[in-house]
């Protein structure tokens, strides 16, 4: 028996000594867990006296994974905030490169504002000029053109990020097939006999692949877990159940984008899919935000065509008509759609205007003369306040400061908060990883303690054996 239980322990040894090797081996691998092997003294059955049976060793009974389920709920809870938060700051920065950078590096529409007010200063002064008339048109042209420029710049990001949300559904969708596949594998081990009394020991391995996947699947709304007894688990998804196992029936949901693209429904009951985090949250809040309080793609747009409907608005009711042929208190110098509406995106120059630069000068003026009355009203057009769609009061270059300013404290005030999220996800994650992570130091105690353990159960054996000898062939030789 003392043979039996000196190998007993040699094999349980050699086996721990395997599990730390495996452990320091994973140390960089994404996603591993830390492993032990759990053990128990081997048990006596025995009736009335148990002592002849006692001392057979050790025994193991399986591998574990050494990790904590509160701190990985609240990691996933964590980290559904850094996701909110990281792709709202990844739209805002583009909305900002489309129109806050060329305000900045004055190549925007304040600046194409302010040489349009230069223009008309030296036209003023030279009224019945040509040549100024011309710069004039060129320099209002240049705003019409920006205007026209950032609409279109506000339409590709907003196809873009449509897409982009096309493919997160995709890889949300797939996330949770490959989910139903792993809970239907877990249980399937399970269920071959891998208990201990009433522990059952999971394949470490997919565990630690279903892990990972629902940390990944956090970054886009919330993600409770609830384990079952067979190992597999059922997935909330924004207070959805999204993967279940009823009765040995695994399951599970699927997204959908509606017509427009943005708006999210589950596939099973048609119901609009909501949450207060997430990187889906951060999509939907841009894509549809056209309020003050929530300031996404479609807000910068209406505010963009409230510029361009307000500018030509002011300047077709400025420069008065004087050709008989043409009835009416003011000459157009800007046109928008095919139905008369204005937006940035269809805002140009008139075609009068166009085909014939001097369109803003006053054919009665006698030559030499110079009536500057409409330039001049021009020029104060630009500096007088405006409501813009009721919003903000103020001149057109304010306006335009007013929509960058917004636009830079809406990214600064994002990006505080994104810090802020990190931190915290980062802090629970290392308590996370204190816990479920290879430590290089704990790993080589672990194997100096097997080790010594090894080492001292063989010494064991050679004891042992020495007995045996004694037995066999020391013992009763008085007499031969």
């Amino acid at each position: 028996m003392g043979l039996e239980t000196a190998k007993r322990g040699i094999m349980v040894n050699q086996k721990a000594m395997d599990i730390v090797g495996n452990n320091i081996s994973n140390l960089k691998t994404k996603g591993y867990t830390r492993q032990r092997l759990d053990t128990v003294t081997v048990q006596v059955h025995g009736r009335g006296r148990t002592l002849p049976l006692a001392g057979q060793g050790v025994e193991a009974i399986g591998v574990a994974q050494v990790r904590n389920s509160y701190l990985d709920a609240k990691f996933r809870q964590e980290y559904g905030d850094v996701g909110y938060y990281d792709q709202k700051a990844a739209i805002l920065q583009e909305l900002e490169a489309a129109i806050s950078d060329p305000e900045v590096e004055n190549t925007g529409i304040g600046n194409a504002l302010k040489v349009l007010s230069n223009a008309l200063a030296d036209f003023s002064n030279n009224a019945d000029q040509e040549t100024h008339a011309n710069i004039v048109m060129n320099a209002m042209k240049g705003v019409t053109q920006i205007l026209n420029e950032y609409s279109g710049k506000l339409n590709s990001l907003m196809d873009e990020q449509k897409n982009n949300l096309r493919l997160s559904v995709e890889e949300i969708n797939t996330s949770l097939d490959q989910l139903t596949i792993l809970n239907k594998t877990i249980a399937d081990e399970v269920g071959s006999g891998t208990d201990y009394d009433g522990v059952n020991y999971l394949p470490n391995d997919l565990i630690d692949k279903r892990n990972l996947i629902l940390d990944d699947l956090a970054r886009y709304g919330a993600v409770e877990v609830t384990p079952a007894g067979d190992g597999s688990v059922q997935v909330k998804f924004n207070g959805k159940v999204v993967v279940d196992n009823q009765g040995g029936r695994f399951s599970n949901d699927q997204m959908l984008l509606d017509r427009d693209g943005i708006t999210l429904k589950w596939n099973s009951t048609n119901e609009m899919i909501g949450g207060d985090k997430g990187a889906l949250r951060g999509f939907q809040e841009v894509l549809t935000g056209k309020n003050a309080v929530n300031r996404g793609i479609p807000y910068y747009q209406e505010k963009l065509d409230d510029l361009a409907v307000t500018l030509a608005d002011v300047f077709n009711h400025i420069v008065h008509e004087d050709d008989p042929a043409n009835p009416g208190p003011f000459k157009q110098l800007l046109e928008g759609a095919a139905d008369g509406s204005f937006t940035a995106g269809s805002i140009s120059i008139s075609d009068r205007w166009s085909s014939d630069s001097s369109y803003v000068i006053r054919k009665n003026n006698p030559a030499g003369s110079k009536d500057n009355t409409d330039i001049l009203a021009m020029k104060k057009a630009l500096e007088n306040d405006y409501g813009f769609g009721g919003e903000y009061q103020g001149s057109f270059g304010e306006f335009v400061s007013y929509i960058t300013t917004s636009l830079g404290d809406d990214i600064k005030a994002n990006q505080a908060r994104l810090e802020a999220a990190v931190s915290v996800a980062e802090r629970v994650d290392t308590d996370r990883l204190a816990t479920s992570g290879v430590s290089l130091n704990e790993e080589g105690i672990n194997m100096m303690t097997y080790n010594k353990a090894y080492q001292a159960l063989g010494r064991l054996m050679t004891v042992m054996d020495e007995q045996l000898d004694t037995i066999i062939n020391k013992m009763g030789l008085v007499g031969r």
